[in-house]
């Protein structure tokens, strides 16, 4: 029998029950501290310090980047139709999409 063997058989394995509202107002504090359920109740349980939460990336990049194709055709779009509208208007927006797009760049750490 290897440690690790022996150290998961003498875990005790507790149950809690919470109510919708508990729920998700425990699931928030426990993904602001970015650590596990069960490290999270053991701290607040027995007093010890919660540990340095996981770090998780800050961006989701991938449905970041779907936004930034998303506003790209938006804007080309809205540069078609500007003849349509009042051109004022249109390029307002045009603006808008531009600066929305170079925050969302400059969140993914990346140049527009």
């Amino acid at each position: 029998m290897t440690d690790e063997d022996s150290r998961k058989r003498r875990l005790v394995r507790h149950t809690a029950c919470f109510t919708p509202v508990e729920n998700a107002l425990f699931m928030t504090k426990v993904d602001v501290a970015g650590v596990s359920i069960s490290t999270f109740l053991k701290s607040a349980a027995l007093d010890f310090p919660l540990p340095r939460g996981a770090r998780r990336p800050s961006v989701d990049h991938k449905a970041t980047a779907q936004l930034l194709a998303t506003m790209g055709r938006t804007a080309d779009a809205f540069r078609d139709a500007a003849h349509l509208a009042d051109p004022r208007l249109a390029e307002t927006a045009i603006n808008d999409l531009n600066e929305c797009r170079i925050i969302i760049f400059e969140a993914l750490g990346r140049k527009p």
